[in-house]
């Protein structure tokens, strides 16, 4: 006698919930917990550049700011810069390598910027190259001081000489250059760039507000150097260098570190669940 398992619409409605719920699990289990960011390698390489580039910056410019100064301070430096040549060329060479790399700091990052905002981008850009150039000319400035000194020293060193006030002159210049005139265009450099960081959110929100913030003070307190308020020189002391620290701990830690590890999220490079 053949048995025919009967059953109720209840009971194949309690089994299909059930295998529903068995395939619902498997798929939770299944699926990743995290996510994998796909980029392009050369956006890729562009920010490892990027992050590079900021620490090879700071890395020289802040020793360049302390290494020549005390000689230049000195009432009798002229007599010492012929001399100790080799430190005044190690100051030139670290300004360079900054100059260098401010520059193409901006030029990696143009194709990335660009497609957000073009504008913006070649603006950042520059910005950069002018900063650069303004800081040569400080630069070349430093080096003239050189062979100043030498005849300076083959003349016997003469008190009240046209040595002292090409001297004096010289120094200014240097001055200018890497300083006064190139701080604003830091300050407005760094205020395009981040902003671009905050408005497309390429990094969290809270490293793009450190650096607007510190480039905002770095461009508005240097405006009252230009009419000697207060002393915008490599290396000084008080207000200027307090006002300071939040640009370095935006070029020096925050950024870098995130560009290495994470790098931009670029709205047409969203989280993709990353392979099994």
């Amino acid at each position: 006698m053949t048995q025919t398992n009967l059953k109720t619409p209840r009971a194949d409605q309690f089994q299909g919930d059930r295998e529903a719920s068995q395939v619902a699990s498997g798929d939770t289990m299944n699926s990743p917990k995290r996510t994998k960011r796909i980029v392009s390698a050369s956006q890729r390489r562009a920010e490892i550049v990027i992050a590079a580039l900021f620490v090879l910056t700071a890395a020289t410019s802040i020793p360049a700011a302390f290494v020549l100064d005390p000689m230049l301070n000195a009432p009798n430096y002229l007599a010492w810069i012929f001399p100790n040549k080799a430190v005044v060329v190690l100051d030139t060479l670290l300004w360079s390598f900054n100059n260098i790399g401010i520059v193409f700091i901006a030029v990696f990052a143009l194709p990335l910027l660009r497609k957000l905002d073009e504008a913006l981008a070649v603006g950042y850009l520059a910005t950069r190259i002018i900063e650069g150039t303004i800081m040569m000319f400080g630069i070349v400035a430093t080096l003239l001081l050189i062979p100043l000194s030498q005849e300076f020293l083959q003349a016997g060193a003469p008190h009240g000489s046209w040595f002292l006030t090409l001297g004096d002159v010289l120094k200014q210049a240097k001055f200018l250059g890497l300083s006064e005139v190139s701080a604003p265009l830091l300050g407005l450099g760094g205020l395009l760039f981040t902003w671009m960081l905050f408005r497309y959110r390429l990094v969290p929100r809270f490293i793009s507000v450190v650096g607007l913030i510190g480039y905002a003070l770095v461009f508005l307190y240097s405006i009252p150097g230009w009419f000697d308020l207060i002393n915008l020189s490599p290396g000084a002391s008080g207000a200027w260098g307090v006002l300071a620290l939040p640009v370095a701990v935006f070029e020096i830690i925050l950024l870098p570190f995130w560009l290495l590890f994470r790098g931009f999220k670029m709205p047409e490079a969203p989280e993709h669940p990353a392979a099994e």
